[in-house]
């Protein structure tokens, strides 16, 4: 008889102490956060203003002084800006801040500051890092319950220790809330899953849209993630009618945020817009000279005046943007490769074309650090060191995107070849990154617009690499909830099946 081979199973892991220490990892990385954000030393914008929240704010403002307890993100002044706006003015501020870009991210951090007056920073700060470990911790149980168990301990680290994600809770902008929102929407959908639930008004169902929800208000573009992340669910857990009333409920709930903003708007300017920025960014990725991405001077289609407000002159700008986009299919290609390039850059180096320059990892990276000193740059940026630093830079920096983007689809492929749940989780994963991708090929090249999906690009980015290290007998652990797609095979009643015998 041939020998049989051995199946492997949960008994050969210690499942209870992997739980804690999934759990514990996150809890750390919080409590050494909460020693850096102690450490951020600032302008004493409240106490100079003798408590008065906006006049504090705005000298805080107009010095450009650091804040106390976090650091400014891309956008912080004028998220901050909009704040100020919402302080003085209330909810139906005209402040421009808070109609072209959208008023989310000001909206939630008003009750913070309103609560916590002086250590609205700190407390901001860490809000912001106690969500992240949330999500990180509730992703990783979650994995660790379906037979991905043995990435489970590398995805908890590379999510929680990655410098990026760690580092940029600290910062004033909307992008790592939005990393830990979908890691907990994904992590309430495969609980969802495991549990076995049919109803489509589930706990888990009512905290992904939440959360989903939140992240649009914050960056109405994830709206498309919201979409496609509900409607996989649907395919995979509801037949016809009932994937059409779950759609309805949670896409229902997630589209009260946007909602809001162009109510707010409505109510303020007369306009109804969620923001008004979008056909600015549209036009700077567009056009005969344009690069795809940000350059020192001027690009972008020459667009007719339109007399109206901001809103309609934003909306006769895309307009005019699509229509070139139309009537250059070639010129669209490569602007769309060059957009592609410069979303999955590295933060700094030759390839690199974003609003990532106050990234603190990158602000406090040893070898961008040593660039930043004398001798450094002489090195780098002199006539005779310029040649082979920087060329050697621009290949390792083509280097690590291709290894990126090669490790998340091997990644994809591990979860696909595995059916069941975990190709549910791979095909949500690349889709919120695809959907992300697509948007700034849609608009701009710019490496921080990676952020919001880089929580799913690492997971598979984690399984890819792990899985060059296991066995493929080994990936696999124990048994997995079976995935039917319902809405996939559904038909039909014939009439003949109707009619008397």
């Amino acid at each position: 008889m041939a020998k049989q081979p051995r199946v492997k199973s949960r008994k050969t892991i210690d499942v209870s102490r992997l739980r804690r220490n999934l759990i514990v990892l996150p809890v750390i990385a919080l409590v050494i956060k909460l020693g850096i954000i102690a450490r951020i030393q600032g302008f004493d914008w409240y106490g100079a203003a003798n408590g008065n929240l906006f006049n504090g704010l705005t000298t805080l403002l107009d010095k450009l002084y650091q804040p106390p307890g976090a650091w400014y993100g891309a956008d912080g002044e004028n998220y901050l800006r909009g704040l100020t706006g919402l302080v003085k003015d209330g909810l139906f501020s005209t402040q421009s801040q808070l109609s072209y870009w959208p008023a989310g991210y000001p909206l939630l951090m008003w009750p913070v500051l309103l609560l916590f007056k002086s250590h609205f920073f700190v407390a901001l700060a860490v809000l912001q890092s106690a969500l992240y470990a949330f999500g990180c911790a509730f992703f990783v149980d979650e994995i660790r319950q379906t037979r991905l168990i043995r990435f489970s301990w590398p995805i908890a680290i590379f999510l929680t220790l990655n410098p990026t994600l760690a580092l940029n809770t600290i910062v004033i902008g909307y992008e790592l809330p939005t990393v830990a929102l979908s890691l907990i929407a994904v992590a309430a959908m495969l609980r969802f899953v495991r549990t076995k639930k049919s109803s489509f008004l589930s706990a888990e169902v009512l905290l992904a849209s939440l959360s989903f929800m939140l992240a649009s208000f914050m960056q109405p573009r994830l709206l498309a993630f919201a979409i496609v992340f509900f409607l996989l669910w649907a395919l995979a857990r509801f037949k016809l009618a009932t994937g059409a009333i779950f759609l309805a409920i949670s896409l229902g709930v997630v589209a009260t945020a946007p909602a809001t903003e162009i109510w707010r708007n409505q109510k303020a300017n007369g306009f109804s817009a969620i923001s008004t920025n979008l056909g600015t960014t549209m036009n700077i990725g567009a056009g005969p000279e344009s690069t795809g991405g940000y350059t020192n001077k001027a690009t972008g289609v020459n667009c007719p005046e339109v007399k109206g407000n901001s809103a309609a002159q934003d909306s006769s700008r895309v307009r005019c943007v699509l229509s070139w986009y139309l009537h250059n299919p070639i010129k669209t290609l490569k602007l769309s490769w060059n957009k592609s390039v410069f979303f999955w850059s590295p933060w700094v180096g030759p390839a690199a074309n974003g609003t990532m320059a106050r990234n603190p990892w990158a602000l406090n990276h040893p070898v961008i650090g040593k660039v930043r000193t004398e001798s450094g740059a002489v090195l780098v940026y002199k006539s005779s060191g310029q040649p082979i630093s920087w060329n050697l830079v621009k290949w390792v920096s083509w280097l690590w995107m291709i290894i990126t983007l090669f490790l998340m689809f091997f990644g994809f492929a591990i979860t696909w070849k595995a059916g069941q749940v975990e190709r549910l989780l791979g095909l949500v994963a690349l889709s919120l990154v695809g959907v992300n991708w697509l948007s700034t090929v849609a608009t701009i090249g710019d490496h921080r617009f990676r952020i919001p999906s880089m929580g799913m690009s690492l997971v598979l980015q984690v399984i890819g690499f792990w899985s060059l290290f296991i066995r493929g007998r080994g990936r696999l652990v124990g048994n997995s909830e079976n995935i039917q797609w319902p809405m996939l095979h559904w038909r039909r009643k014939p009439l003949t099946d109707n009619l008397p015998s």
